[in-house]
């Protein structure tokens, strides 16, 4: 008896915690174009609970059921605060272009190198070191333009110092799949890592993409600034390699806040104009060229803290082993801050995480997250290519 009333007593307490959140979803548009807005970034009012919108718009967030807002947010639309109401469980939502006045070149009276370094060193300083990122990451690589394998999880990132930080996995999942265009590479003894989740944050705090660009004088830069009517402006660097480049292979745009000197978001992506500048580099068992190369991150300041939001990279690439194999590879990482805290908390050694990718872990999970947590939704591109992954 005493057995049944503890199961029962837990049984009450399960039921409670579910009943203390709230599930929202739908798909965001643009007012004006009907279309659907990627990397919207959506938060609980008074909270730090987020999540992103996919490719077709979509997203899903759990709040608390205190939560009574949640808020859309773009660098391209105006910030829309909407009010929950428990029996619209799903909703789609417009947002406004933000009405900016004509972008303006901006003339400076010092070198656009060193206003970009300033930038640079002073958002390198405001990362808060103190803070907990609870994430949710995916990894996904293409062989011959077939999907190969897929892994995701539930990620915690501590900043450890400037330079580094330690991450553990709460749960994951992984999954490689069966093709005869695999065999060939399953047999061959190399093995790629195009991408690299140890190194998203580290990359973050350090700038170095952005910080070589800006050092090579081989790029050509200009700076542009508009305003809406509200008096938000937006800084945005441009960058491309000079007509004359014969090693640079980047374009891209920076946005940034000029008067807290805080980058807000950077793309860099190749440079269709200097494909031609692109060669097969020489690794120790292989050679590669890449043909594909996008890098997107998205930065948030909030009471006083600077941190991580969004960060994905894409990339193509051809590889050569020896005189007989070669392979179309692909790659694709995204991750979002879906909480954030101020916290002093350190993760135990024996659970920081060291390898590249998620795929040694294999089915490391005992929650189905990938439908309770705030995740990137598959977009439909995904979901018809990785259909069998909980197979």
């Amino acid at each position: 008896m005493k057995q049944l009333y503890i199961g029962l007593v837990f049984l009450f307490i399960s039921f409670g915690i579910q009943a203390q959140t709230a599930t929202y979803s739908g798909i965001i548009k643009d007012r004006n174009t009907n279309l659907p807005v990627e990397y919207v970034s959506i938060t609980g009012v008074n909270s730090n609970i987020s999540t992103m919108t996919n490719a077709d718009g979509r997203f899903r967030l759990t709040v608390p059921q205190e939560i009574k807002k949640i808020k859309f947010s773009h660098l391209n639309y105006d910030v829309l605060e909407y009010v929950l109401v428990p029996e619209r469980k799903e909703m789609v939502v417009y947002l406004n272009s933000s009405a900016y006045e004509m972008e303006e070149m901006v003339i400076l009276n010092r070198s656009l190198r060193e206003v970009m370094n300033e930038i640079i060193k002073n958002s390198k300083s405001k990362f808060s070191k103190d803070i907990k990122l609870s994430t949710y990451y995916r990894e996904m690589m293409n062989i011959n333009n077939e999907v190969y394998s897929y892994a995701d999880g539930m990620l915690d990132y501590f900043y450890k110092n400037k330079s580094t930080s330690n991450i553990t996995v709460n749960e994951s999942r992984a999954i490689k799949f069966q093709s005869k265009e695999f065999e060939s590479y399953e047999n061959n003894p190399v093995n790629f890592y195009l991408l690299n989740l140890q190194e998203i944050v580290t990359n973050a705090f350090q700038f170095e993409r952005l910080s070589k660009i800006v050092k090579n004088k081989n790029y050509e830069m200009y700076l542009t600034l508009k305003k809406n009517a509200e008096g938000k402006e937006l800084t945005t660097l441009y960058f491309e390699p000079s007509e004359t480049a014969k090693d640079e292979i980047f374009e891209g745009t920076v946005v940034f806040d000029d008067e807290a000197k805080l980058i807000l978001e950077i793309n860099i992506q190749l440079s269709r104009k200097h494909l031609k500048n692109i060669k097969f580099e020489d690794r120790v068992l292989y050679r590669i060229k890449f043909s594909e190369i996008r890098y997107k991150q998205i930065f948030n300041a909030v009471d006083g803290k600077y941190f991580l939001v969004y960060d994905t990279r894409r990339v193509q690439a051809m590889v050569k082993v020896g005189e007989r194999h070669q392979y179309l590879i692909g790659g694709i990482h995204e991750l979002i801050t879906v909480n954030s805290a101020v916290s002093s908390e350190k993760p135990k050694p024996d659970l920081i995480y060291y390898h590249p990718t998620l795929q040694p872990l294999g089915k490391n999970y005992t929650t189905k997250y990938w439908n309770d947590q705030n995740v990137i939704l598959l977009n439909s591109k995904e979901e018809q290519a990785l259909g069998k992954i909980n197979n």
